[in-house]
C-alpha cells in the first residue's frame, strides 16, 4: 500500500520513464530515417528516388517536433520535486477529488498505478485552470459536473 507520499513519487517516476521512453524512441526513429535517407542516396536516381527522399525528411521533421516536445515536457518535469506536498493546486500537485485524480506536471493523458487511474494533465489544461489556487475540501464546478477535492498531494 502507498503512503501519500510515495504514491506521487510513484506517479512521478512512471512520468518520467514514460517521457523518457517516448524521447529515446524518437532517438531510434531519427536514427533509422537518416540510414534510409543514406541508402536511398546511393539508389537510382529519378522522380520516384525524390519522391521517397522529400516523405523520408518530411518523417525527419515530424518526428524532430515529438522529440522537441518531449524534451521541453521533460525539461518541466524535471523541476518538479515529486516530495514537496502543496497546499494549494498548482504545478506539481497529485489533486484527489470525489470524482477523479489528476497530477499538475504534462499533458500526458491517463496512467494506472496499482489498480487506480490518474490523469497527468498539463498546467494550462482547462480543469487545472477551474482548480488553480484551491485548497482541500473546495469544491469546483467544471464542465456542468461538480468535484471537491479530497486530497492535495
Amino acid at each position: 500500500m502507498h503512503t501519500p507520499n510515495t504514491l506521487k513519487v510513484d506517479l512521478y517516476n512512471k512520468v518520467q520513464e514514460l517521457i523518457q521512453s517516448k524521447i529515446t524512441a524518437n532517438h531510434k526513429s531519427l536514427s533509422a530515417l537518416k540510414e534510409s535517407v543514406a541508402s536511398e542516396s546511393k539508389s537510382t536516381a529519378g522522380d520516384k528516388h525524390e519522391t521517397g527522399r522529400a516523405m523520408m525528411h518530411l518523417e525527419q521533421e515530424k518526428v524532430m517536433r515529438q522529440l522537441t516536445t518531449n524534451q521541453k515536457l521533460k525539461s518541466i518535469v524535471d523541476r518538479i520535486n515529486p516530495e514537496v506536498k502543496n497546499k494549494t493546486v498548482q504545478l506539481g500537485s497529485l489533486v484527489i477529488t470525489n470524482k477523479i485524480s489528476f497530477y499538475i506536471l504534462a499533458g500526458l493523458g491517463q496512467m494506472e498505478l496499482n489498480g487506480q487511474n490518474y490523469f497527468v494533465v498539463s498546467f494550462q489544461s482547462d480543469l487545472v485552470q477551474a482548480f488553480k489556487g484551491k485548497q482541500k475540501g473546495d469544491q469546483i464546478i467544471f464542465k456542468d459536473q461538480s468535484y471537491t477535492i479530497e486530497e492535495i498531494l
